[in-house]
C-alpha cells in the first residue's frame, strides 16, 4: 500500500522524488524502491523522517508497536503523522509520541494499485482542518477520500478495506456457476467482470440508489427476479451483514 501511494503521488506530480525518503527492514526492498522511483532510502526509520513534513506509517498493525517505539523520540509536533495501519487508533499512536503531534488515521484499499482506492480519513486529537486537508490531498493521489469520525473507522474498514475481497469472492462464485452451466472459464470471467464493472459505473455516475437500479433490471417474472428470489431465500443479506460484523470485530481486536 505504501508503494501504491508513492506511485500515485509521483504520477500526480504532487511531490518531487528529492523530497521523499522511504525506509524498510529489507535492503532488497529499499534498493528496488530507489531504483524504480528514484527516491531516497534509509535503513533506520528515525533517520528517514528527519526534516519531514509528513510521516506515512505504512505498516501492518502487528508491527506498529515496534515501529512507534523506534520513532517515539524522533517525531515532533511540527510533523503530521498519517497512519494506514488497520485498526490502530490515533490514541494508541499518540501514546508513543510527544504531546501535540497531529495524527490522521487513513484506511485506503488495494485498488490504490490502479489509482482507484477508496480511503476513509479520521483526525486525531491534535489534527485540525489544515492537517486533514493535507492528508486528503495526499490520499487523493490514489483515488477518492471520505472524512469520517474515528469511532466509525472499524465500520469503514469492513466495507472499503475488506470489501474488494468480498467482490472477488462473488465474482469467483459467478464464474464457477457460469462454468457449471457450460461457459468457458475465460468467457464466464469476462462476462462477470465486465458486467460488475458496468454496474458499478452506473451506481457511481447515474445518481440512483441500488434498489432503483435493481428494479430497472428485474422484469416481472423474468430471469433476474428468479435469481434475486433465490438469493433472498439463501439468506444473502444476512450473510453479508454477519461478514461485515465479523470484520468490524476483528478490526477492533487489532487496535
Amino acid at each position: 500500500m505504501g508503494e501504491a501511494l508513492l506511485k500515485g503521488l509521483l504520477a500526480a506530480g504532487m511531490l518531487e522524488v528529492s523530497n521523499i525518503v522511504v525506509s524498510d527492514v529489507s535492503a532488497q526492498r529499499r534498493d528496488m524502491l530507489a531504483e524504480t522511483y528514484g527516491v531516497g532510502t534509509a535503513e533506520d526509520n528515525a533517520r528517514a523522517i528527519g526534516g519531514a513534513d509528513v510521516v506515512l506509517l505504512a505498516v501492518k498493525p502487528q508491527q506498529i508497536d515496534e515501529v512507534l517505539g523506534g520513532l517515539s523520540r524522533a517525531v515532533t509536533p511540527e510533523q503530521l503523522i498519517v497512519s494506514i495501519a488497520a485498526g490502530v487508533t490515533t490514541a494508541k499512536i499518540a501514546s508513543y509520541l510527544a504531546d501535540g503531534v497531529p495524527i490522521v488515521r487513513a484506511m485506503p484499499n488495494m485498488a490504490a494499485q490502479v489509482g482507484r482506492a477508496m480511503t476513509a480519513l479520521s483526525a486525531g486529537e491534535y489534527a485540525g482542518e489544515a492537517e486533514l486537508a493535507t492528508a486528503t490531498k495526499l490520499l487523493s493521489a490514489i483515488g477518492d477520500v471520505v472524512v469520517i469520525d474515528e469511532s466509525l473507522q472499524n465500520s469503514a474498514v469492513a466495507i472499503n478495506g475488506s470489501g474488494p475481497a468480498y467482490f472477488y469472492l462473488f465474482i469467483d462464485a459467478l464464474v464457477e456457476a457460469g462454468m457449471a452451466h457450460g461457459l468457458s472459464e475465460n468467457d464466464a470471467s469476462k462476462l462477470a467482470v465486465k458486467t460488475m464493472e458496468g454496474a458499478a459505473a452506473m451506481l457511481a455516475e447515474m445518481g440512483k440508489d441500488p434498489q432503483s437500479l435493481i428494479e430497472e433490471v428485474a422484469s416481472p417474472g423474468g430471469t433476474t427476479v428468479a435469481a434475486l428470489e433465490s438469493f433472498e431465500a439463501s439468506g444473502l443479506r444476512a450473510a453479508v451483514s454477519d461478514a461485515v460484523a465479523a470484520a468490524v470485530r476483528r478490526a477492533g481486536e487489532l487496535g
